[in-house]
């Protein structure tokens, strides 16, 4: 008996070619993953992102200039395991005001060094914010309402509206940084000293007329 082979089916033809096609689609999808993956950035925490001076404004009453604004990205969780383990935490903001002139360098009218220090007394479970520009720290239980304190310049009495000129160029100039004296040498093998003075703002600087 001789055996004559059948001609696949068209439908067999087709199925075998929607599977080569949905290989190959499928092998290409992944190809591209692996090669194009390393390429995508992970997304920033927040203790990624490098701290900055923001929101500044620059405002008056009856008798004074006053400067208004928040470091942003400032706090990382070692630091506060430090504050609640007794090491005080000290921002300092290095602030200038000065006169702008056209055709001759810039003056200094004033500069500022205001010290913001957050410590933590765990008998009463309290945070204590001591600023340099007040009377009288404040107090709170609440660990983001002490974060928020250290991080903003409220109203700060920057210079007498008496010496300014009205319609005259002034400029301001702000930064902020972890006091480095902040962490005595009897905490370094409690928290790494290294993992915690990693901060210094850039230098902001805003122009306006008065």
């Amino acid at each position: 008996m001789m055996y004559t082979p059948q001609k696949p089916s068209s439908h067999a033809g087709r199925w075998n070619k929607r599977h080569t096609a949905l290989c190959f689609f499928c092998f290409f999808c992944l190809s591209c993953l692996f090669f194009f993956h390393p390429l995508i950035p992970a997304a920033q925490t927040s203790e990624d992102k490098e701290p900055a001076i923001d929101e500044i404004v620059i405002s008056a009453d009856n008798k004074h200039l006053l400067l208004f604004a928040t470091v942003t990205h400032c706090f990382t969780d070692k630091m506060l395991e430090g504050v609640r383990n007794g090491i005080p935490l000290t921002f300092r903001f290095d602030i200038r005001l000065n006169k702008v002139h056209n055709n001759w360098f810039d003056s200094e009218l004033v500069e500022h060094k205001i010290n913001h220090t957050l410590s933590y007394n765990p008998i009463k479970e309290e945070y204590q914010v001591a600023f340099a520009e007040k009377d009288r720290p404040e107090v709170t239980r609440s660990l983001e309402e002490a974060k928020s304190m250290m991080a903003d310049i409220n109203g700060l009495e920057l210079y007498s509206l008496n010496k300014m000129h009205i319609g005259s160029p002034y400029s301001l100039e702000i930064k902020a940084t972890l006091v480095e004296n902040t962490f005595p040498l009897s905490m370094h093998s409690i928290i790494p000293f290294t993992s915690l003075w990693n901060f210094e703002t850039d230098w902001r600087t805003v122009e306006f007329n008065y």
